[in-house]
């Protein structure tokens, strides 16, 4: 499945291929964290779009490399405040870029939202229908997959 991570169920939208044929386009969701020193999610709301890189570690570079136009991502702000933050959008598609270190994946970001109510970390730990998530078990990868259902469980925590 094109964007969704594998075994994912990914929802989907039409759209025209260059021949005019309709074909399902399928939207992917993703775990991105922040940290807040860093960058301050509040500063890609005032900038609109912003490239999201600084990202590290083999396997959340690999699931930046498949991150898709359109995917939905959930911003979550590491150490102090550990909280989901807002929900953002990709605006490109994962591609290489050539940084100081070496050549690293990164994608364009937008805003979408902030979250009514920041869903705490403790609050991901507890929740069963969360037990399964990548975040959840491993908080050191930057960038993880999330199921459709799980990015609506944290909406729905965040009262959106």
């Amino acid at each position: 499945m094109i964007g969704a991570p594998p075994g994912e169920e990914a929802a989907g939208a039409e759209a025209l291929t260059p021949a005019g044929r309709a074909t399902l386009v399928r939207m992917a969701y993703w775990f991105f964290v922040s940290d807040p020193e860093s960058y301050h999610l509040d500063t890609l709301f005032a900038e609109k779009r912003t490239v999201w890189d600084g990202v590290h570690g083999a396997v959340a570079l690999k699931n930046l490399s498949r991150v898709k136009k359109g995917d939905a991502i959930l911003g979550y702000h590491s150490a102090p405040l550990k909280a989901v933050y807002c929900e953002m959008k990709a605006v490109s598609d994962g591609y290489q870029k050539d940084t100081k270190e070496g050549p690293a994946w990164v994608c364009d970001v937008a805003p979408v939202r902030k979250l009514k109510d920041p869903v705490p970390l403790t609050a991901l730990k507890t929740n069963p229908k969360l037990a399964n998530m990548t975040f959840v078990k491993i908080q050191r990868v930057a960038c993880s997959p999330a199921s459709e259902a799980e990015y609506k469980e944290i909406l729905r925590m965040a009262g959106a």
